[in-house]
């Protein structure tokens, strides 16, 4: 195994990314890739998955209630061993269906600047 090999071994281990969405998950990049936007749903699911302040991670995705969307709950591992909560939020698709996000429904959910993808929200 070369040495790049063990550091993505060891980058996927620090930094989990659970699903206990599995089938939602795979609707969603279907979506994506009909609307031709799977690198905006794959590049936020990148970022989730990333370090806390250099710290082991895991982040939990489940479901939400606006379309192709989710929420999810990033954890950090203590000094002492156990996980803690960093932050949570939610993974949300914007786009026709919510004016690129204006607040209104079916997301709830503001973006600053309107536009058609996803985006994290905490």
């Amino acid at each position: 195994m070369t040495t790049d090999q063990i550091e993505i071994q060891q980058t996927i281990k620090r930094n989990a990314l659970i699903v206990r969405c599995e089938d939602r998950l795979q609707a969603a990049r279907d979506f994506a890739d009909r609307v031709k936007l799977r690198a905006s749903l794959e590049e936020c699911l990148e970022r989730l998955q990333g370090p806390y302040f250099s710290r082991e991670t895991r982040t939990t995705l489940y479901t939400d209630f606006a379309p192709h969307s989710f929420g999810f709950d990033k954890e950090f591992l203590h000094e002492d061993g156990t996980w803690h909560l960093a932050y949570n939020g939610g993974l949300i698709y914007h786009g026709p269906h919510d004016n690129g996000g204006d607040g209104g429904g079916p997301t709830f959910s503001v973006s600053l600047t309107p536009h058609n993808g996803w985006s994290i929200h905490t």
